[in-house]
């Protein structure tokens, strides 16, 4: 029940100053400012998987990937896989600016329809599935369909007849960013098809190859898409970040260079310590 039902903090820290317990309000989504949104996306599950994301989160595989930049002689272009709401995104797309020929914005949830209906927003994936029903005091997922069911049925049906409106899961300065800069483009891609577009010089992936989401047959699939996703000698960029006890970030990646000659990955860098499926990733042959 509890995995159904959340606390809208928004409100109820207004009651309770103390209460620990509930979620961002998921209603900032449609806000302009672009730390509520982000905030209000970490609300957004995806089937298991959150939309967590923020700034600045992939700071040390930066700094390394700067570090190589004076050897890069030909602008690059790289496709940003579960990108989420796009924060990482513009920091790379910084990173990389003197350098940058094309940039991917991807993610496989990268947006949504909803509609309001007597104090509840109702959100909808592509097919037409509520994912996501909020008030100013709580949030509701349909972890369990019977108990959602049970409290939605009856204004699902009358809400699905409803015009719904848009939602692009990216935030506000990325989408203008995007609009003055023709390289960067923003796209729907799911990592476990191929990729359709042209072959690039750096794939990222944060957040999204990793044992508490997939089966190592999933990672490995999407692994070898990313691969083929490659030019030879071109860099795959694989993050994770994990919460420290102290509820502060760590971050740890692995970057490794395509050897299309030898159908492997190799390993030419690791963040502290690296990222869990390094095994997984140097045992496949292309």
């Amino acid at each position: 029940m509890f995995k159904t039902i959340k606390l809208n903090k928004a409100y109820w820290q207004k009651k309770i100053p103390k209460l620990k317990y509930g979620v961002p309000d998921p209603l900032n989504v449609l806000s302009a400012d672009n730390d509520k949104f982000s905030e209000a996306l970490t609300t957004f599950n995806f089937f298991g998987v959150f939309k967590t994301t923020k700034a600045g989160r992939h700071r040390q595989t930066q700094l390394f990937i700067k570090s190589q930049l004076p050897l890069i002689e030909q602008p690059v272009s790289l496709l940003d896989i579960g990108a989420s709401d796009g924060s990482t995104s513009l920091d790379w797309i910084t990173l990389m600016n003197g350098r940058l020929k094309k940039y991917y914005v991807t993610d496989y949830n990268i947006k949504c329809t909803y509609a309001q209906y007597k104090g509840y927003t109702y959100f909808f994936n592509d097919k037409n599935e509520c994912f996501l029903a909020a008030s100013r005091k709580f949030v509701f997922y349909p972890v369990n369909a019977w108990l959602f069911d049970l409290l939605f049925k009856k204004p699902l049906a009358a809400v699905k007849l409803l015009p719904k409106h848009d939602l692009l899961f990216i935030n506000r300065d990325l989408q203008q960013k995007q609009q003055q800069d023709s390289r960067i483009e923003i796209m729907q891609y799911n990592i476990f098809e191929p990729w359709a577009r042209e072959k690039t010089d750096m794939v990222i992936v944060g957040n999204l190859l990793n044992q508490a989401y997939f089966t190592d047959s999933q990672l490995e699939l999407g692994i070898r898409n990313c691969y083929d996703a490659l030019h030879d000698n071109g860099l795959l960029i694989i993050i994770r970040n994990s919460l420290n006890e102290n509820g502060s970030e760590n971050e740890k990646s692995t970057i490794y260079k395509k050897d299309a000659s030898a159908g492997t990955l190799i390993k030419i860098h690791a963040v502290n310590g690296g990222i869990e499926i390094d095994d997984l990733v140097l045992s496949l042959r292309f």
